[in-house]
């Protein structure tokens, strides 16, 4: 059933019952952030500070500075700036992580935060408001990973990218926000499918609100409250997600039974990466500082929904839910 565990279900119980004026009267709020205080809450979001490269030859390091992340007139800011930085080599859940590594040096640091053992979701709706950095080389993003790797390490158990983009406002750029799901079997044979948008202009000039609608059988994607694309688990007639369990060190046959991988709790992820794989490398023009700017972040559950979180579908027009397939597809 959808919920939010740990220190965010005290958050639950202070907060009171509000619906969505774009959406179902079943919604139920259950965590509001504006960021009108003077700090982050650090009970709900912690910094990951790495010079890891995210595993895309990313070249920033995530520091835990107060210049990289801070709150300002109502507004969650995190900063990616070009300055050096020395630190750890792995990733922070990685066994080999040790905090006071300092063998790797980059140009460049900025800051990822998640909410990982403090609000932890499971079906329901999540609605972030933000205006994005602009440049060549900037890779702003929204996104969850799960909390356990309940089906195996990355993609066995899941990626929802909420909203991603590369290269805002720069020469050639397409300008598209992306949303996205990984899953499948371990990489390079992984799988993903996503849709891109046009429909929120100047990203980095305005503020849109970038939303998801999570149930065991579907995943929607909304901008500024349209609905722009649909996904659902594979089936014997049509491309979908699916996974590779693992179990006891063994990989499985490919399923996507219950929904799996998207049907156990995820954690909210907010970044501006610089550089890596996907943008290349940044611009002679990229000036820096750059900022992601958060307005607000917000959490429903499906009041009354059944085990499988479904029941309060917002607002949807008429949108082709079949994504192709990017990666390796489903065995027939």
């Amino acid at each position: 059933m959808d919920y939010i565990t740990s220190k965010a279900a005290l958050i639950m119980a202070s907060l009171s019952f509000c619906t969505l004026a774009s959406a179902s009267t079943e919604w139920q709020l259950i965590y509001n952030e504006d960021f009108d205080g003077n700090a982050l809450d650090r009970s709900i979001w912690h910094n990951e500070v790495n010079c890891y490269g995210g595993g895309n030859n990313e070249l920033q390091c995530y520091t835990d500075g107060n210049h990289n992340v801070f709150v300002d007139d109502g507004h969650l800011i995190i900063e990616a700036r070009q300055e050096s930085f020395s630190g750890p080599a792995h990733f922070d859940d990685s066994p080999e992580y040790d905090p006071r590594d300092q063998s790797v040096t980059r140009d460049y640091t900025s800051a990822r935060i998640r909410t990982k053992h403090a609000l932890d979701i499971q079906y329901g709706r999540v609605e972030v408001r933000a205006k994005l950095p602009q440049g060549q080389g900037l890779w702003p993003a929204i996104w969850m990973l799960p909390t356990e790797n309940r089906y195996g390490g990355w993609p066995h158990s899941g990626e929802i990218d909420i909203m991603e983009v590369v290269n805002l406002n720069s020469e050639g750029a397409e300008n598209l926000v992306y949303g996205t799901l990984h899953y499948g079997d371990t990489w390079p044979n992984n799988s993903y499918s996503h849709t891109k948008s046009g429909i929120a202009p100047a990203p980095w000039a305005n503020f849109h609100e970038y939303a998801i609608e999570w149930e065991q059988s579907e995943i929607r994607w909304y901008i500024d409250g349209e609905h722009y694309a649909t996904q659902r688990p594979a089936t014997a007639d049509q491309d979908g997600w699916f996974t590779y369990p693992i179990e006891n060190g063994q990989t499985l046959e490919a399923t996507s039974a219950n929904g799996m991988p998207f049907n156990h709790p995820f954690h909210l992820i907010l970044n501006v990466a610089v550089g890596g794989d996907w943008p290349g490398d940044v611009g002679s023009e990229t000036t820096f500082p750059q900022q992601m700017m958060i307005d607000y972040v917000r959490v429903y559950r499906c009041d009354g929904a059944n085990e499988r979180g479904e029941g309060c579908a917002g607002l949807k027009n008429e949108v082709d839910t079949h994504i192709p397939l990017s990666g390796n597809p489903l065995p027939e």
